[in-house]
């Protein structure tokens, strides 16, 4: 590794152990980081707007900014952010970008950007983490359908997260290629099974690894939750939580081939599919609660199964970020 890039990748480590994001994964649940949340650790104020075919600039000033295209994919505005942030924290200029494929033959601050950004938004603590609550391997991450969900809850896109492995040099870039292959809107499509949905929209499929997580889906974004389910026993999933929370439930209009029985005996279990909207529209500071109980209905008795979340939806338009407004208010009332 070329000595600048092992100085942005250490500078990115710096500031995810500093920042408070560390403390944030592993101590409150959350599955990414935030670059807003560290451009707001450094009164960074981050504006989003749409700039055609520009992504993103940095701004250096007496009060530095940075301006971000909000017409792109809530991924893509993160790793832009990050990369943003990489000019910040290894001291450059002016910069603006209007592309994230920064090669070996690209300027030395470019890769430095480049670098500092897959550095803060994959560090390496932070995939084995998610990767292990989630159970999986790499072995397992080699199915597509798995990677997109990885990328959910990394918060990037689908590419960024498939080459955040190759940087690791945990999956080959032969490997890395034919993933990219596969297009997140036909996994989407599977996930949705013929359900009408904004191709533009994520989709989320959630299950008992998801247990005491914070995911931070867009407000749009839709969730399949799969659970186990003992029907069989006279056990059904109790939704009054969730529409209490806001979520608007409907089951999935095709049972997928991981719905069919796994168990045949009287009492075993089944898997239950439910889909899940919300209806907020835009951020929120406040995560719902995503609580269910698998009970017999008419008894009195200890639930046969638990399963509790919470989503915390993320306002990405164009604008001020929650967390510029919110300083820049916290300013003027001390002034």
């Amino acid at each position: 590794m070329l000595p600048q890039i092992m100085a942005a990748a250490r500078r990115a480590s710096e500031v995810y152990r500093d920042s408070g994001v560390k403390e944030r994964v592993e101590q409150g649940g959350y599955t990414r980081v935030d670059p807003f949340l560290v451009a707001g650790k450094e009164r960074i104020p981050v504006l989003l707007r749409p700039l055609d075919k520009l992504l993103g600039a940095f701004i250096r000033d007496d009060v530095s900014g940075i301006l971000i295209n909000s017409e792109r994919s809530a991924g893509l505005i993160h790793m832009t952010c990050a990369h943003e942030l990489g000019h910040y924290f290894m001291g450059h200029g002016t910069t603006a970008d209007d592309s994230l494929d920064y090669g070996p033959q690209a300027a030395r601050h470019e890769q430095e950007a480049d670098w500092f950004a897959y550095q803060l938004m994959v560090p390496r603590a932070l995939l084995a983490y998610v990767m292990r609550r989630k159970g999986w391997t790499m072995q397992s991450l080699a199915d597509p359908r798995l990677l997109y969900q990885l990328s959910l809850r990394l918060g990037i896109s689908y590419t960024a997260a498939a080459w955040s492995l190759a940087r690791h040099k945990l999956m080959a870039p032969t490997e890395v290629k034919r993933l990219l292959k596969v297009q997140p809107l036909a996994i989407k499509e599977e996930l949705l099974a013929g359900q009408a949905f904004d191709a533009r929209k994520e989709v989320w499929l959630l299950d008992e690894r998801d247990r005491d997580s914070v995911l931070e889906p867009r407000a749009e974004d839709r969730m399949v939750l799969r659970l186990k389910s003992h029907a069989s026993a006279g056990y059904l999933w109790s939704l009054d939580e969730l529409a209490s929370e806001g979520f608007e439930i409907r089951p999935t209009l095709a049972p997928s081939k991981e719905a069919i029985p796994t168990d045949t005996v009287f009492g075993g279990f089944t898997t239950a599919e439910f889909l899940l909207s919300h209806e907020m529209v835009g951020a929120t500071d406040s995560p719902a609660v995503l609580a269910m109980e698998e009970v017999r209905p008419w008894a009195k008795e200890k639930p046969a199964s638990t399963f509790e979340a919470k989503t915390l939806f993320e306002g990405v338009s164009p604008g001020l970020t929650s967390i510029a407004k919110q300083q820049l208010l916290g300013e003027s009332s001390a002034a």
